[in-house]
């Protein structure tokens, strides 16, 4: 990852609008015994068909560039048509006047099981719950354009973390595995659940200001773009305060932590001692980027 892109590369074009969600599925098939290995293939053709031909937004509801997303589905067994998996769930959002994509999500979801016969179709319907690997795709699939929205206008992702919020309360009678509410923090429903309580609005609000006042206006102005962005991470202090371990901060920070050293330990400077302050206070885990930025 090249921050100096944000300070000497112009890319003299807009943000294309309209149905723009493109999705990699990487399918890895280590552990599967090799004998299950047929199913394995057809179900990464019929995932990534089902993610690449469904129309997740349109051009009225979406206004933000093109969405790539990958996903790493990690399969650990096959028992007849019972799959057991993790998925890893990725995505960035282009920067304004830039070429440089900036990482925005970086979802771990640890295990879940589904089932899948071979040459089964794959349909979406968000009331009402098929199957739970479609469930789970899905789910993170409007998560991600969810917070693509976000960073681009205040609680713009709302809509679609209200259509998470249906595939998840489809999914629950079915009982299968991170469904159900109060499962922990990374839980899909406890997820989605802290997004759309205020309590979070200033998370969300952090999501719109790091990207559209800071990192969108760095070409023009980088150095008030990044004394920006330092004003509105520390406003996330109250909020973790108050939920030190919650998992959507940790998830963002999983993804920012990188990009956030690279910002201040180049280009223009600017006061950090509040900030460093704030980050390794409130985010240790990550104090080996903490420890580049310029003091």
């Amino acid at each position: 990852m090249n921050l100096k892109a944000l300070f000497f590369v112009f890319v003299f074009s807009i943000l294309s609008w309209g149905q723009a969600v493109r999705v990699t599925l990487n399918v890895n098939s280590d552990l599967v015994d090799q004998t299950n290995i047929n199913p394995v293939k057809t179900l990464k053709k019929a995932a990534q068909d089902f993610l690449n031909n469904t129309k997740w937004t349109s051009s009225r509801e979406m206004n933000a560039a093109e969405i790539d997303i990958e996903m790493l589905l990690t399969i650990s067994s096959v028992n007849n048509n019972s799959f057991a998996a993790s998925l890893q769930v990725q995505s960035g959002r282009l920067v304004y006047n830039t070429n440089y994509n900036s990482p925005l999500v970086n979802f771990f979801d640890e295990s879940f099981g589904f089932t899948y016969q071979e040459f089964q179709p794959f349909y979406y319907d968000v009331n009402r719950y098929n199957n739970n690997l479609i469930s789970v795709l899905s789910y993170y699939i409007n998560l991600v354009i969810g917070m693509e929205m976000d960073s681009f206008s205040p609680l713009g992702g709302t809509a679609y973390f209200e259509r998470a919020r249906t595939i998840a309360n489809a999914a629950q009678a079915s009982n299968a595995q991170g469904w159900q509410a109060n499962q922990g923090q990374n839980g899909r429903y406890d997820i989605i659940d802290a997004l759309l309580s205020t309590a979070f609005n200033d998370f969300r609000n952090l999501v719109y200001s790091y990207h559209r006042k800071g990192l969108d206006t760095m070409t023009d102005t980088p150095k008030e773009a990044k004394e920006t962005i330092a004003a509105q991470l520390i406003t996330l202090e109250n909020l973790m305060r108050r939920q030190p371990n919650a998992y959507l901060i940790q998830a963002f920070f999983d993804a920012k932590a990188e990009e956030i050293s690279q910002l201040f330990s180049d280009g223009p400077e600017v006061e950090t001692k509040a900030l460093l302050r704030f980050l390794n206070r409130f985010v240790p885990s990550m104090s080996g980027y903490w420890s580049s930025i310029t003091r």
